[in-house]
Formats: structure tokens, C-alpha cells, sequence
């Protein structure tokens, strides 16, 4: 039930690049690499874990690829400094990426036997399947993530206590946010016309885009057009445009010293307070919480 660093170098991420630096770490249950890399072109993945993997990326960019989970499309979310990735013991993943030159990322694997005995202790011992997550942002997940990898260098004899603590923490959160993989699906808008329609959303994101304008774009009916971004997306083409919206907002939170006001207007909401309901509703926690959970170097 091992997955060794060998296993994440020849078969989790190959493309012509430089390892800067990789520091790991074993404990019981878990392993931890911290690896920096430069010279990054496209990267091409093949890998099956017998552990579950949870991946924090913490410098450089994903901006674009593909990505297939056992044999079926799951599409691909850009991951930016502080994204999440979450692969399941046994499951298969391939495909592609593209992004930053430039890049660290911090992977945890975790023995399967450990999430089961989780399990078993819980009161209900009814818990929601553990599914894969390719881009995901958790507060709450990469603050234990990050605490496990400022433990790879610290040799306390309690570090062990620790870092199965901190697990317990991720794969808690991890169940109870049923985070599944978007896998398209038929009946959608074609793949080239929902890329159009994104970009639209992407280029309006503050302006005051109409779902008549969208479905002209189309070249559907209103009720025609949402049924089929919904089928594509998952969600409504509203919901979708706040996500984008919320997202733009967080990328300012991290990144700018803008007020709160300030960044609600530059992300497309009507003003701080609007802004503030619905960041909270969809992450979980106020826009000032969010910004305090940032260190100052996203790769520290």
C-alpha cells in the first residue's frame, strides 16, 4: 500500500522540465512531496494511485488541458496558486496540461487503510463515496495541506499525531463537500459554441449580460439555451456568471491591496454588500476571511 516519490515522477506528471527542488516525507499512514520545477512546457499524465492523492498547488498556473478520469472526459478546471486537486485510490487518470514555467506543488498520499478506519469510527459509518475533483478551492483543505508540508522538515516525535490529525481534517471536509468531477454530458452545447458562449461570460463578466443575448449567440430560444449550458455546465448560465464573478473576486483578495468595495465593483457585483452576501453564501466565509486565510507568498 505504498505509493513512493518514483510513482509520482514516472507516472502522475511527464514533460521536459527541471526539478528546482523536491523535499518528501513518510509517516505512518502519509506521504508528502514538496517539489518546485521550472521549464515547464505541456505536461502529459498517466496514473493510477493505490493511495488517495490530494494535490495543493502552491506556485504557477494550469491554464488549459484535458483531462480523462477511468477512460471518460472530465474536462478541465484552470488551477491557480492555492487550487486543489483530489484523486481517489484506484482511480485512473490521464491527459494533458499547460500553464506557468514555473511551478510547486505539494502532493499528499494517503493509505486508503487509514480513510477506512476514519469510516468506521464515525457515528454513522454512512459517509458519501470519495469521487475525483480536478480543480477545487477549500479553505479549510489547504490550510491542513499546508500544515503537513511545513511538518516534512520538522522531526518532533509527535509530528506523526499531527499530521494524522490534519488528514482526518482534509478527508472530513472532503466528504462532506461531495465535490464531484464534471463529466459532460449529452444533450449539451456543442464543445466549440459552449467555449464561445464562456468567453462571452468572461469578457462581460461586469456588465449586465442578458440570457436573450447568450441565446442569440447561440442561436437557440431562451428556454432552449439554459437547458443545454446546463447540460454542458451543470448548473444555470446565472449561477455560472456568479462563480466567474466570484472567482475574479478571489484572484483580487489574494493578489491586491483593493478594498472590499473596490473589488465588488471590478468583479461585476452592484456594490460591498451585495458583494459580501453572495461571496459568503458560495464559499463559506466572508471576503475578509478569505483574504486573512492567504499568507503573504502563496509558496511559503
Amino acid at each position: 500500500m505504498n505509493t513512493s516519490g518514483q510513482d509520482m515522477k514516472s507516472g502522475f506528471k511527464q514533460g521536459m522540465c527541471r526539478t528546482v527542488s523536491r523535499r518528501s516525507r513518510t509517516w505512518r499512514f502519509t506521504q508528502a512531496d514538496l517539489v518546485e520545477r521550472s521549464g515547464l512546457k505541456k505536461e502529459e499524465t498517466s496514473f493510477t494511485s493505490k493511495r488517495h492523492l490530494v494535490l495543493l498547488n502552491l506556485k504557477g498556473a494550469s491554464e488549459e488541458g484535458e483531462y480523462f478520469i477511468d477512460g471518460k472526459n472530465a474536462g478541465f478546471v484552470p488551477r491557480k496558486p492555492g487550487a486543489l486537486l483530489f484523486l481517489p485510490a484506484g482511480c485512473h487518470s490521464s491527459g494533458w496540461e499547460a500553464g506557468a514555467a514555473t511551478a510547486a506543488y505539494l502532493s499528499i498520499s494517503v493509505d486508503p487503510v487509514f480513510v477506512s478506519q476514519l469510516i468506521l469510527q464515525s457515528p454513522t459509518q454512512v459517509l458519501p463515496s470519495l469521487v475525483p475533483d480536478l480543480g477545487f478551492e477549500d479553505p479549510i483543505i489547504m490550510n491542513a495541506a499546508r500544515a503537513i508540508g511545513t511538518e516534512i522538515d520538522d522531526r518532533n516525535p509527535a509530528g506523526t499525531m499531527l499530521i494524522e490529525g490534519y488528514v482526518t481534517t482534509i478527508f472530513a471536509q472532503l466528504m462532506r463537500k461531495r465535490s464531484y468531477a464534471q463529466i459532460p454530458k449529452k444533450g449539451g452545447l456543442a464543445p466549440a459554441l459552449l467555449n464561445r458562449v464562456i468567453d462571452r461570460i468572461e469578457d462581460q463578466l461586469t456588465t449586465n449580460l442578458s440570457l436573450t443575448d447568450l441565446a442569440s449567440m447561440a442561436g437557440f430560444s431562451v428556454p432552449h439555451f439554459c437547458r443545454a449550458f446546463r447540460q454542458s455546465m451543470g448548473c444555470s448560465p446565472y449561477a455560472f456568471l456568479i462563480r466567474r464573478r466570484i472567482e475574479r473576486a478571489k484572484d483580487h483578495l489574494r493578489q491586491t491591496a483593493m478594498t472590499i468595495t473596490e473589488i465588488a465593483l471590478f468583479s461585476g457585483f452592484s456594490d460591498s454588500s451585495h458583494f459580501s452576501n453572495i461571496f459568503r453564501r458560495e464559499v463559506g466565509m466572508t471576503p475578509l476571511a478569505y483574504r486573512a486565510s492567504w499568507p503573504s507568498k502563496a509558496s511559503e
